[in-house]
């Protein structure tokens, strides 16, 4: 076979040595391979008796068990041989001879794997803990590594595998593999699809490999739904308190995120020096958002004021509040959900969700304004957790309707009106439109 690339001519030979015939009649086949001109001879280990060679095709004609033996073993070297050219090539776009015949040969081959390199990085992320690193970070990539484990073993029955076999299809296979076999929502197949990109790019640095052959990879899903609570189920979570302390604690916190948009951790962090007061004596909060270092500013209603005056003077440190950990917080909250039969089940990231379009959107609070309270970058970011309700889509229409009132209709006599009061009914119609446009605009501008 020849292979034609941009950098190399490749070509593969096999052949017998007619000069060395041994004492049972068999001659050695050997292999040749050719880079550019260059050709390096090898021994496959095999022989074979002359008349059941086949010199155009390079494989033995014979119909016996050896024979058929034989040619799976040089289908084995070709592929071989084609692995370890591609792998040169995406390393460095450079490869010789030799070097491919070194490989098959097994000589100064060690390659590394890529759940070696990969625990290899969770061990120094373990070792940067409180230094570079959060504890859940080393816990999220133990998770990643455990399911790269299992997709190795699920679909190519492997403990590990080389970094020269990733490629597109490898990492089309493990996006499948997540979606189907894991059934994970669209965020985690993300992260997940992240982590692995993120041990390729780091064996790319260490010039292990030499180009990254998935860079341009991005891992789609479902589209997930935002949960958010509606006016009234927020409106029953605050008239009624539950009646175990911790589960009522937690229905504090998850109003108090509810009313800020704070996430999990960003309340979890929040400390009193991140609550200052204006010179109008309106109270904000100032602080940089634990997972993407933005800073957010958040006007503190009544509700989470009150919320916070409850935690004054109950803690030493100079944290806000004290927490139940993730899973035990949203553990009560699905309490709490049984308690006020909610229809939608509560997770704490509900809150998020519900500052943004039930509280925010819905009492007309511009969207750039929304974004600076969540302390997103940009303000995309901002419009796929921030959607329009009903309920709110209903009171703009009302709002046009009170606006539009009777400035608009059709002529009475339909057919029969004159072209002179058509005329006259259209320019009324395009002032009106643009006062109308102006008025609006005017509004936005002051809103904004």
């Amino acid at each position: 076979m020849t292979t034609k690339n941009i950098r190399s001519t490749f070509s593969i030979l096999f052949y017998i040595n007619r000069q060395k015939i041994k004492k049972n009649g068999k001659c050695p086949i050997l292999g040749r391979i050719t880079v550019d001109g260059k050709a390096v001879q090898y021994s496959t280990k095999e022989e074979i008796e002359p008349k059941f060679w086949n010199p155009e095709e390079g494989c033995c004609t014979g119909k016996g068990k050896d024979s058929k033996r034989i040619n799976l073993r040089l289908e084995e070297l070709k592929r071989d041989i084609e692995q370890y050219y591609q792998r040169d090539i995406e390393r460095s776009g450079y490869v010789t001879a030799e070097g491919i015949k070194n490989a098959i040969q097994g000589i100064g081959t060690n390659e590394i794997t890529l759940l070696k390199e990969f625990a290899l990085m969770k061990e120094e992320i373990k070792n940067s803990i409180g230094i570079t690193h959060a504890q859940k970070t080393y816990y999220r990539y133990g998770n990643a590594y455990n399911v790269i484990r299992d997709f190795l073993k699920y679909k190519y029955g492997v403990d590990d595998i080389e970094f020269s076999r990733i490629n597109k299809q490898f990492m089309e296979d493990y996006h499948f593999y997540l979606l189907t076999v894991r059934n994970f929502a669209t965020y985690t197949i993300q992260n997940y699809v992240r982590f692995l990109k993120h041990t390729i790019e780091r064996a790319v640095n260490k010039e292990i490999i030499y180009r990254n052959p998935v860079r341009r990879f991005y891992a789609d899903g479902r589209k997930s739904s935002r949960r958010w609570i509606s006016r009234e189920d927020l409106h029953t979570i605050l008239a009624t308190p539950h009646p175990k302390k911790n589960i009522n604690k937690v229905r504090n916190l998850f109003i108090f995120s509810t009313f800020t948009g704070l996430a999990y951790a960003d309340v979890c962090n929040l400390k009193w020096s991140d609550i200052k007061t204006d010179k109008d004596g309106h109270t904000w909060i100032f602080k940089d958002r634990t997972k993407t270092t933005t800073e957010c500013c958040i006007p503190l209603l009544d509700i989470p004021l009150s919320i916070i005056e409850k935690f004054k003077g109950k803690k030493n440190t100079d944290k806000v509040f004290d927490f139940f950990c993730y899973t035990t917080m949203n553990n009560h909250l699905a309490e709490l959900s049984k308690f006020y039969n909610l229809k939608k089940p509560l997770d704490y990231h509900t809150a998020r969700h519900s500052w943004a379009t039930t509280i925010c959107l819905s009492n007309g609070v511009p969207i750039e304004t929304l974004s600076r309270t969540m302390g997103h970058r940009s303000i995309k970011t901002t419009q796929i957790y921030a959607e329009v309700t009903n309920m709110k889509m209903d009171e703009d229409m009302k709002l046009l309707e009170s606006r539009i009132g009777n400035k608009y209709q059709l002529p009475k006599n339909g057919a029969n009106d004159t072209k002179e009061n058509q005329t006259a009914d259209l320019l009324e119609f395009e002032r009106d439109n643009t006062e109308f446009v102006k008025r609006n605009q005017l509004e936005l501008e002051e809103a904004i």
